[in-house]
């Protein structure tokens, strides 16, 4: 029996100039669409995209890993997937309000490929950074230039493993982007086009 297609948010670690030599965005959605996920549309020049796959989170991560072997990408521009209502938990928690609104670049969600993590270590991180766990995401209000914390983004990944962070404006963005996916499809099923 076939899977049912989901909607997904993929998140790509460890884009930047030098991956978008090799693959633009553009490519991404067409090899995406070869290989199975649906309708692709991506959000910013980033890595993120929102598709629907028949599949659960790991076939889907894994699916996408083929795609970015495809291109010649290292194995450290990696896939982190989640469901949209996931990035709707973390809005709706909107701990970082203020800081969000008047520092949007001094902000950050941090999303991880593994679902085992320990924030116990969070208790000895004596700032200035602040830090907030929500539903096994850390989101980070960096209070300054996001360069000068690199002690805590090398504590993140000695903690946490393999993952990739967004800014809260970012994070948003790809929210909305999936939200209005999500009414379109409603709304063409709701008529009959699907």
């Amino acid at each position: 029996m076939p899977h049912q297609a989901h909607p997904y948010v993929i998140l790509l670690r460890a884009i930047g100039p030098a991956t978008h030599r090799l693959m633009g965005m553009a490519q991404w959605r067409e090899a995406a669409e070869a290989a199975g996920f649906m309708a692709p549309e991506t959000v910013l020049n980033t890595g993120n995209m929102v598709a629907d796959f028949a599949g659960d989170a790991t076939a889907t991560r894994q699916a996408m890993r083929v795609v970015l072997r495809g291109f010649g990408l290292g194995e450290n521009v990696a896939p982190i997937v989640r469901r949209p209502a996931l990035l709707e938990t973390l809005i709706a928690a909107d701990p970082i309000a203020a800081a969000a609104k008047d520092r949007p670049a001094e902000t950050a969600v941090f999303f991880f490929a593994s679902d085992k993590l320990d924030f116990a270590w969070l208790g000895d991180h004596d700032g200035p950074e602040k830090t907030h766990v929500v539903s096994d995401h850390l989101i980070v209000d960096f209070t300054r230039d996001v360069a000068k914390s690199s002690r805590l983004i090398r504590l993140i990944d000695k903690h946490c493993g393999l993952n990739t962070a967004r800014s809260w404006s970012s994070m948003r963005k790809v929210a909305a982007k999936a939200r209005d996916r999500a009414t379109r499809q409603n709304t063409n099923a709701a008529s009959g086009d699907e």
